[in-house]
């Protein structure tokens, strides 16, 4: 969104906190006269989008950018854009070019072959006959071309390739599912999309799963503080987590701003049950904490309470279990087990950014700048990772 955001600043895009599928007259215009000009007449195709979506904000038009003549190369020479501008402005405007122009057509073929013990196998390719928008988004995928064959022929096996599968569990979502997932729903609206991803990531009821390579992946995978919130809330609070609550509550408050509904009545239906089952949960149910972990030794400050691993905004930190009574706290780093490839003599550990992204340093910065996106891979003997507390 930052990035949009950038791009809306410095002109290129038009107002990109929406989900309008509307573009303006002129811009059609503009677009028409460019691809006919620049790949031909044929490719053109004039459309109009109509929205399916009963809680789309309609009030800007969709997003594309402002001058349909300004491309990559022109961008390059502003030195306050990034690669990652580029690929944003890039998407948004192919999507907006190819959105005008005519359809792909495929010619498509499938070959059905019997074994000699009645087992069928089937074979499918296609073959682009006209590219349409595909002249300016590309192909994921390779056309298969399957060869020229008639009813009756025989065809002998040189190799087969067994393969295994199992039934895989829906993926987890990542940022742009659970949008789409939102949208489904009719949960939220575009200018609060962002928002509440970065709050279930910034209270740490959600991270980023962790690839082989030490990296970020795409997904979400629930913490165990947000497991516990979430079966708390499901438990004691099940009409407020429903999603049709949220869904109805939107389009209520929708009627109230278009002079529909009094706003009083709605809130007042809300408002009275919700406080009395918050009441019963404050005065009847037990708080609910996280499992503490210890490390097995004392609090080297106040010697009484035990020192204890807890997770904070950035990270897990040290603390003392006699917490507010004692205020200690500390770092907690993880190193790798590895030197430092820079300086040799500093250790690797993992380190976090503002926004949560993990990334590998040296233990003696700022003395050595190492960092690292990718995890090192030196083979060190019994490297195993080894938490340790800096001091």
């Amino acid at each position: 969104m930052q990035l949009a955001q950038n791009l809306y600043e410095e002109g290129l895009i038009t107002y990109h906190r929406t989900d309008s599928v509307n573009l303006s007259t002129k811009f059609l215009g503009a677009v028409k006269a460019y691809i006919e000009k620049t790949f031909g007449p044929e490719y053109s195709q004039y459309r109009t989008y109509a929205t399916k979506s009963k809680l789309a904000q309609e009030a800007h038009e969709a997003i594309r950018p402002t001058d349909i003549r300004t491309q990559i190369p022109e961008l390059r020479t502003q030195n306050n854009l990034t690669e990652q501008h580029f690929k944003l402005y890039d998407l948004i405007w192919k999507r907006a070019i190819a959105s005008q122009m005519k359809e792909a057509i495929f010619d498509a073929t499938t070959i059905q072959i019997t074994s000699n013990n009645g087992y069928l196998f089937q074979a499918q390719g296609s073959v682009i006959k006209f590219d349409g928008y595909l002249k300016v988004t590309g192909r994921d995928q390779e056309t298969i071309e399957l060869p020229s064959v008639v009813v009756g022929d025989t065809i002998n096996l040189v190799k087969s390739n067994p393969l295994q599968k199992f039934t895989q569990p829906p993926p987890r979502y990542s940022e742009a599912s659970l949008i789409k997932a939102l949208e489904e729903d009719g949960i939220g609206r575009p200018s609060t999309y962002a928002p509440t991803i970065s709050t279930i990531v910034e209270r740490g009821y959600v991270e980023k799963e962790t690839r082989e390579d030490g990296r970020k992946g795409r997904n979400f995978v629930p913490t165990e503080l947000g497991i516990l919130v979430n079966d708390f809330l499901v438990r004691h609070f099940p009409n407020v987590v429903d999603l049709r609550f949220t869904a109805t509550m939107e389009e209520e408050l929708d009627d109230i701003a278009e002079g529909k509904r009094e706003w009083q009545p709605v809130v007042a239906e809300f408002y009275k049950p919700f406080v009395e089952k918050l009441n019963h949960v404050l005065e009847k149910v037990e708080t609910i904490e996280t499992p503490v972990v210890s490390t097995g030794q004392k609090c080297p400050e106040c010697k009484a309470g035990d020192e204890i691993i807890k997770e904070g905004r950035f990270g897990k930190f040290l603390a003392c279990s006699r917490f507010p009574e004692c205020k200690y706290t500390k770092n907690l780093v993880e190193k790798l087990g590895i030197k430092c490839p820079d300086c040799k003599e500093g250790d690797v550990v993992v380190k976090k950014t503002r926004t949560g992204r993990i990334f590998y340093g040296c233990s003696r910065y700022p003395d050595c700048k190492y960092a690292s996106w990718t995890k090192p891979k030196i083979d060190v003997p019994n490297s195993t990772p080894n938490p340790e507390v800096s001091s």
